[in-house]
């Protein structure tokens, strides 16, 4: 019985967090990309530059298991990630002189933004986005290349997001 209740009373502020005002306040908390693993993430990096993209190519894949760069797949040209479902999405370059660039979402929040690591054999330099100035951009692959300085990890990886939308 008293598991019972423990269930329904878990359930129920479950659904008070995640369906209300209260929920909709609490979303902030969670606009970031999570945790940095670096041994993952390495490992993610390291995946796609065995997968021989050539000097200019640029390519999305879908990894299904963050932590298993072996669940690395190809996205298929024009492929479509739906809103709230881009966890996995990557993206990735390969610079005319042979340098690197990837981009793991990590987390995807919808219209309250989406949020990942980008991962760049040569340090990246931020350039200022907008008028505002605290906001600045980075010359990585796909959408998530907004950063501020804080957000850097160290020379090959930073914090990205994106939420403009």
């Amino acid at each position: 019985m008293a598991t019972c209740a423990l269930a329904v009373l878990a359930t129920g502020a479950y659904l008070l967090l995640a369906h209300t005002p209260v929920g909709m306040f609490l979303i902030v908390f969670k606009q970031n990309p999570g945790r940095f693993d670096r041994k993952s993430l390495d490992g993610l990096a390291e995946r796609v530059r065995l997968m021989g993209l050539m000097p200019g190519e640029q390519k999305e894949f879908r990894v299904d298991t963050l932590s298993d760069a072996n669940s690395i797949r190809p996205l298929k040209p024009g492929t479509i990630v739906a809103r709230g479902q881009g966890i996995g999405h990557m993206w990735a370059e390969v610079s005319r002189d042979g340098k690197l660039k990837v981009v793991v979402e990590t987390r995807d929040l919808g219209h309250a933004g989406e949020y990942g690591f980008a991962y760049s054999d040569v340090p990246l330099l931020p350039e200022p986005f907008g008028t505002g100035g605290a906001w600045f951009s980075i010359d990585v692959p796909g959408r998530l290349n907004l950063v501020q300085p804080s957000m850097k990890v160290d020379d090959h990886w930073w914090k990205v997001e994106y939420n403009l939308d």
